[in-house]
């Protein structure tokens, strides 16, 4: 049945309802305003030191790349990584990509992670052009895109979109500041150069596995709900099964779920990065271009590796394995993935749980790699969009309930990100804030598992925990 969510927003999941988005949608409309409005303040001293770093860096990895292959390339050129890659090292890409020219092989970002298992210098480049782009994009950037708004404070006002992604997912320009890598270093070392007044920290507030808890919701796969309900661990449970470990679960004296047999990064890493993978859909190549990149000789780190021979951990065989453990596991996923497919073939558009439509008329093509596309669009799109309903009911909640208490003087809202909303916030109220915000996600709408949250405060940006 229907659940009256905040502010007359329904969750429907029974077919396209164009007013309950737009009540979805203008609810949240507000606080993305103060959002815009509020900007981050930046400390400009910090992105000149950073460049340096990522020079130094950039230069460090060239002379890495010279030691493992005997010979200099120029990373920042195209013809000089072909060239050794594909003729000197000898590397294969299973369906060779040319430039535009067809001169040479394709050295793009999306060849080299297809084949980043394939030789420890791939994870290099990789890493050389992770730098690069954060050079480019965010660092050199930055103090041109600041404003002055007061005596020694700079601010930097993203420009934040919300009609571009299908999704209704925010997206962001000048910087896209919500691309920004957050799970590495440099990444995080960057968002450290986003600072508050003396006085005032950064708060995040973030939903907790919500797209495979939507997928439970959706699916009412049992096994899925099972581990929801007694708040156990998704990723450790689907190890178990996964890796055929010894099922050993217990609960600590706080109520914690402990899995003796489950290796963080030998077993839970890689459960995390199929479940994930395999809710959006994603192929056994797809899955094994977010796999980490361990010598399955040495054990070590591709980059790290001591043995004479690399040789990947992961394939696509095992790759596929762990996917088709997955929907072994998790049946119900995969039967409301082809129910969606069903309804987007017949009607040429799929819905989400709130109504929201995305319109796939390449279903219907007679290309098979066309519909194929659309097909994995439309499987993810239903908890991808589920999920930003959910946020957009805690704007829309939160907003009302800063300005009733007028605490708008002593908390800025100032990015949503993903699953996550991000303030400043005076420090005698980050307590408060936290909880209500973090009462709201817990609380904006009934589904068939709880939703749960969590917040954390820190001076700076980059200093958040994750």
């Amino acid at each position: 049945m229907p659940q009256r969510c905040y502010n007359g927003v329904r969750l429907l999941g029974n077919g396209p309802s164009l007013k309950n988005i737009e009540r979805l949608d203008s609810g949240a409309m507000p606080m993305i305003i103060r959002m815009s409005q509020a900007g981050m303040m930046v400390d400009l001293g910090h992105f000149t030191r950073m460049e340096r770093t990522l020079v130094d860096d950039m230069e460090r990895i060239t002379e890495e790349v010279r030691s493992m292959t005997g010979r200099y390339c120029n990373l920042n050129s195209g013809d000089q990584k072909s060239e050794l890659l594909f003729k000197h090292l000898g590397l294969k890409q299973a369906r060779p990509k040319m430039t535009g020219s067809g001169d040479r092989e394709s050295v793009e970002d999306e060849v080299l992670t297809a084949i980043q298992h394939d030789h420890p210098v791939v994870p290099k480049m990789l890493e050389f052009a992770e730098l690069s782009k954060l050079l480019g994009t965010y660092v050199r950037p930055m103090p041109k895109l600041a404003r002055r708004v007061a005596l020694g404070e700079w601010r930097m006002f993203p420009n934040l979109k919300y009609t571009r992604v299908p999704s209704s997912r925010l997206s962001c320009t000048d910087p896209n500041l919500l691309a920004m890598p957050s799970r590495t270093d440099r990444g995080r070392e960057i968002r450290k150069g986003f600072v508050t007044r003396p006085g005032w920290k950064f708060v995040s507030v973030d939903e907790s596995q919500i797209e495979p808890r939507l997928a439970a919701h959706c699916s009412q796969d049992p096994n899925l709900i099972r581990v929801y309900e007694n708040e156990e661990d998704i990723y450790s449970d689907f190890a178990i099964a996964a890796f055929h470990l010894q099922d050993d679960r217990y609960q600590d004296e706080n109520g914690k779920w402990i899995y003796p047999h489950v290796h963080k990064m030998n077993h839970r890493y890689p459960a995390k990065t199929c479940v994930l993978a395999s809710i959006y859909d994603v192929s056994a190549p797809g899955l094994l271009e977010q796999m980490p990149i361990i010598c399955a000789n040495c054990g070590l780190e591709g980059t790290k590796h001591t043995c004479r021979k690399f040789q990947s951990l992961w394939n696509e065989v095992n790759c596929q394995s762990l996917i088709d453990a997955f929907y072994r596991k998790y049946p119900g996923v995969m039967a409301d993935r082809l129910h969606n497919h069903a309804i987007a073939k017949k009607l040429g558009y799929v819905y989400d749980m709130w109504g929201r439509i995305l319109h796939v008329a390449a279903v219907r093509s007679v290309l098979k790699w066309v519909v194929s596309a659309a097909l994995r669009e439309v499987g993810n799109f239903p908890y991808q969009s589920g999920a930003q309903g959910t946020i957009k009911l805690v704007m829309a909640q939160g907003d009302d309930q800063l300005e009733a208490e007028g605490m708008y003087e002593v908390v800025h809202p100032l990015l949503q990100i993903h699953d996550e909303l991000l303030f400043e916030a005076r420090e005698d109220v980050v307590e408060d804030l936290s909880e209500l915000i973090t009462w709201d996600f817990e609380n904006c709408v009934r589904l068939n598992v709880p939703i749960k949250a969590s917040a954390v405060s820190a001076d700076t940006w980059g200093d958040l925990p994750k």
